[in-house]
């Protein structure tokens, strides 16, 4: 069993999140706030806007914070928006820098409809063929640290790495078994082993 932080953003659901990591076998707590306990992995969740999640991150004191555990190579996961706040910026918040960890921005993608609501298939070397479930209208087009890609409308990259961090466009905790199984993959560092 590991100890899993989900840092609360404002942004998404975070008890269907929750529940997908408990259902795990994991004990989950969610803070506004970083405390000084250990943990051994955290999810930073997103449904929600570039430049909110980005004010709560920065004025609740997470940037250090993140940094610090990336350093430690905590497994951190990022999710939708939990994900994108690491690039350059973003078309949704043009004005709004983004964490610059990353290299490339978000843009708002030529989807048939918007929002991508549903399922799509992942172009991948790890999780070739997966079947996951997105809500998004931006995307990372194109990242050197791109590990998974899909296709609405126009290629995008739906999972990135750098180190313990492990970025995901799409939404694992709706994304059923297929989920559950990365989510752990993920927090309990048994990625690395494969990337």
């Amino acid at each position: 069993m590991k100890n899993i932080l989900i840092i609360d953003t404002k942004a998404g659901n975070l008890f269907s999140l929750q529940a997908a990591i408990e259902r795990l076998g994991h004990s989950v707590k969610i803070l506004q706030q970083p405390d000084n306990a250990s943990y051994d992995g955290i999810v930073i969740p997103g449904q929600g806007r570039f430049g909110t999640v980005l004010k709560n991150i920065r004025e609740n004191k997470w940037f250090s914070y993140i940094e610090k555990e990336l350093e430690k190579s905590t497994p951190i996961l990022g999710i939708c928006v939990g994900m994108q706040i690491f690039f350059e910026g973003s078309d949704e918040d043009p004005n709004v820098a983004g964490l610059n960890w990353f290299k490339g921005c978000v843009r708002a993608l030529d989807f048939p409809k918007k929002p991508m609501v549903g399922w799509a298939k992942l172009k991948s070397k790890i999780w070739n063929d997966k079947v996951v479930y997105f809500v998004n209208s931006y995307a990372v087009k194109h990242s050197e640290i791109c590990i998974a890609e899909t296709s609405y409308g126009e290629i995008f990259c739906a999972a990135v790495r750098k180190g313990s961090f492990v970025g995901v466009q799409f939404h694992p905790e709706k994304s059923g078994k297929v989920g559950s199984e990365l989510i752990d993959q993920v927090l309990t560092g048994g990625l690395r082993e494969i990337v």
